[in-house]
Formats: C-alpha cells, sequence, structure tokens
C-alpha cells in the first residue's frame, strides 16, 4: 500500500472537516438515545459517547448500524483506527445504506492512498442522497489528488452553485486547491471568499492548509491588500493622529485597543494585523493605518442600518477622544 503523504493526510482531515457542515440526517426508526450521542461525539466528548453507546440496545439492524458507525466515529477520534476501520466496515455491511458511513469509509480510503476506491465510496454516498452538495466537494478534492484537475473543476462549480454566496465555501475549495499545489486556482477561489466576508482571511493566514502556498507572491499580496468598498450610504469617519501605525509596532494600535475597552466598545478579540493596516471588528469596522504622512489614521465605518445619525455621533465622539487619552499616556 503506498505510503500516506502529507498532503493526502490533510486531505483526508480536510475532508473530514467539510462532512460535518452536512450531517447526516437522523434515520427514521433511530432511538433519540443516538441523536444525543451523535451531539455528545460532534461536542469532541468520545469517551463519554462510548460510555453511553455501550448501554444501547439495538432494536433492529438498522439501528444496530448506526450503533456501529457512532462507535466507529468516536474510536477514530480517540485514534484507535484499526478498530473505528472494523466498526465502520460493520455498519456498512449491516445497512449500505449510512450515507455518513460511506463519506467516512471514503476519507479512510483517501489517507491509505487508496483513491479509487474513495471515489467509489463518495459515489455509492451520491446515489444516496444525489442533491447533497457535500459529495461534489469531496469527489473534486480527491479528483484533484489524482492531478486529474479538469475533471475536478465541475463538481467544485456544482459545489459552489449549491452552497449559494457562501465565503466557507468558496474557502474550502481554496483549501483543496491549495493542498494540491494548484496556486493560481487556490488565490483566485481565495479572493472570492475574502470578498463575501474580509474576516475569513484572517483565518487564511494560519491555516497548514495554505501551507504550500509559501511565498506565493500573488497569495502574499491577497492577504495584505485590504480591498473592502465602504457601501454606498454607510456612516464613515476618520480621524489622524501623530502617532504613527508603525506596522502595529506603534502606540497608535494599543491605544485604540484600550480606548475601545474603557468606552465599552464591544470589538472581536481576534485582531487582523499587517505592516500597513490593522483592523478590529465590531459594530462598526475599524482600520487602523499610516496617514501617508509622519502620523496615523483611524477610520469607522458601520452600516447605517445599525446606528441612527446622533448614535453614531455618540458612539464616535467618545472613542475618538479616547484615543487621544490613551496615547498621552504613552
Amino acid at each position: 500500500m503506498e505510503a500516506t503523504s502529507p498532503a493526502r493526510s490533510a486531505l483526508a482531515a480536510l475532508l473530514l472537516a467539510a462532512l460535518a457542515v452536512f450531517p447526516a440526517p437522523a434515520l427514521p426508526q433511530a432511538e433519540s438515545s443516538l441523536d444525543r450521542i451523535e451531539g455528545i461525539i460532534e461536542a469532541g466528548r468520545p469517551d463519554e459517547a462510548l460510555r453511553m453507546l455501550a448501554q444501547v440496545e439495538p432494536t433492529d439492524e438498522s439501528t444496530e448500524a448506526r450503533v456501529l458507525l457512532l462507535q466507529s466515529t468516536a474510536h477514530f477520534m480517540l485514534g484507535q483506527l484499526e478498530i473505528g476501520r472494523s466498526e465502520l466496515e460493520a455498519a456498512l455491511a449491516k445497512d449500505p445504506t449510512l450515507r455518513q458511513a460511506w463519506l467516512n469509509r471514503a476519507a479512510l480510503d483517501i489517507s491509505d492512498g487508496e483513491l479509487d476506491r474513495a471515489i467509489e465510496a463518495l459515489q455509492r454516498a451520491r446515489a444516496l442522497d444525489p442533491e447533497a452538495p457535500d459529495t461534489d466537494l469531496n469527489l473534486g478534492a480527491v479528483l484533484l489528488m489524482q492531478g486529474k484537475i479538469g475533471d475536478a473543476q465541475p463538481y467544485f462549480k456544482r459545489y459552489l452553485t449549491a452552497a449559494g454566496d457562501s465565503a466557507e465555501a468558496w474557502y474550502l475549495v481554496a483549501s483543496n486547491y491549495a493542498i494540491a499545489g494548484q496556486s493560481e486556482a487556490a488565490v483566485q477561489h481565495l479572493a472570492r471568499a475574502f470578498s463575501i466576508d474580509e474576516r475569513i482571511r484572517l483565518r487564511a493566514r494560519t491555516d497548514a492548509n495554505f501551507t504550500q502556498l509559501g511565498e506565493d507572491s500573488a497569495f502574499q499580496a491577497l492577504l495584505n491588500v485590504d480591498s473592502y468598498r465602504i457601501p454606498a450610504g454607510s456612516h464613515a469617519v476618520y480621524r489622524s493622529y501623530e502617532a504613527p501605525y508603525l506596522g502595529g509596532q506603534g502606540k497608535l494600535l494599543p491605544a485604540v485597543l484600550d480606548a475601545l475597552q474603557l468606552t465599552g466598545e464591544p470589538f472581536d478579540r481576534q485582531i487582523e494585523v499587517t505592516p500597513d493596516w490593522a483592523l478590529i471588528w465590531g459594530e462598526m469596522r475599524i482600520k487602523v493605518r499610516d496617514d501617508g504622512h509622519e502620523g496615523g489614521r483611524v477610520e469607522l465605518t458601520a452600516p447605517r442600518s445599525r446606528f441612527s445619525d446622533s448614535a453614531w455621533r455618540e458612539r464616535v465622539g467618545p472613542l475618538f477622544a479616547e484615543i487621544t487619552v490613551q496615547l498621552a499616556k504613552r
């Protein structure tokens, strides 16, 4: 058997993560306790799930098959691959209509380097639910690993169409292209994801799936360009300060963060910091950057539907004033 490559292992992990976005519906005759146990597994408590499963007495073969499937998933999470594999095969033998079991089998096949078998498993899953978008995503991913770029593209296109204008969907496709070393396609799909939701750019900076892009110039440029366009009619105001941004290492960014806390302005503690600008998200979008001269600039924007004109003034005035106070203390 072919040795598992890092890229293939990453793809298997990505595949399993993608499957979690589209969980299989509960079987009509499944006991309600199995639904609760499935939730415990999804919450990351496999030991507890296995203890509960040991107390379940299946009433028919379909329920027994689902118990085996849940047991296998819990064992996989605990790193007990052989017992998990055995339980998964037993679940499929008892009930080959378990779509989630075929999806999990495909992930195992990918990890084993058995890509043709993975495609067969995914096709079985497709037959059970032709409209499920995750099958197209996963088939495209496996075809990429086989080097069949052209064959993968229609599957990704169908997946993106079914997902609608979803930044997460574009991001997942970009991840697959990146793992396969297709940097141009990865960057193109990432750009679309960023245009839908700019916050996902921060995730891409630390995502191991994009490691292979390395110092790709297009990828680096995409990460460091703020292409956000303020929607027409939005609230927008800025204030310049003598303190420069200095790549986030100067006094201005810490002063802004302290001012936000002291004024009670809600904001996400995950901040995107680049050499040229920093973005802070909350009820307003806050951008901190150099002003093009020797000082810095703080820009505040928000949809007009979020604040009345008077409420906007009441929020931004004290914030700008507190930034000035905090800078004076440094």
